[in-house]
């Protein structure tokens, strides 16, 4: 069953995207009775269309369906407010742990390279 889907939207997906594959096959197949009958300037050998005139009016003629097909890409969406936020004067106040002085805070002191006396060097043998 999904094998018979999958061909399904596959042969669906190459003929829409086949059809003026479709149109020039069939000129090509049919060339000769297009000359002769459906040419529009078939009184006229000297041009050698030889029905090339009635090929492009049929691939405009997709052209012009498929470009009807496609969505508009401007697209005019009405505005639609959500919310409403008034404008109110902030009141900001710092938390109250940065109010209150801190009591017994004990802070270790770091013993970096550039503190150190002199050069480094590397330990002694004994």
């Amino acid at each position: 069953m999904r094998k018979a889907i999958a061909i399904l939207l596959l042969f669906s997906l190459s003929v829409h995207c086949a059809g003026q594959l479709g149109i020039a096959a069939s000129w090509w197949l049919n060339q000769d009775y297009i000359a002769r009958v459906l040419c529009i300037n078939r009184d006229r050998p000297q041009l050698k269309c030889n029905g090339k005139c009635h090929l492009r009016k049929q691939l405009k003629a997709v052209a012009e369906h498929e470009k009807k097909q496609q969505p508009s890409s401007k697209q005019v969406f009405p505005e639609i407010t959500l919310f409403c936020v008034v404008a109110a004067p902030l009141r900001v106040s710092p938390p109250a742990h940065f109010t209150t002085p801190l009591r017994y805070a004990t802070y270790r002191v770091a013993h970096y390279a550039w503190d150190r006396p002199g050069p480094d060097h590397p330990p002694a043998e004994g």
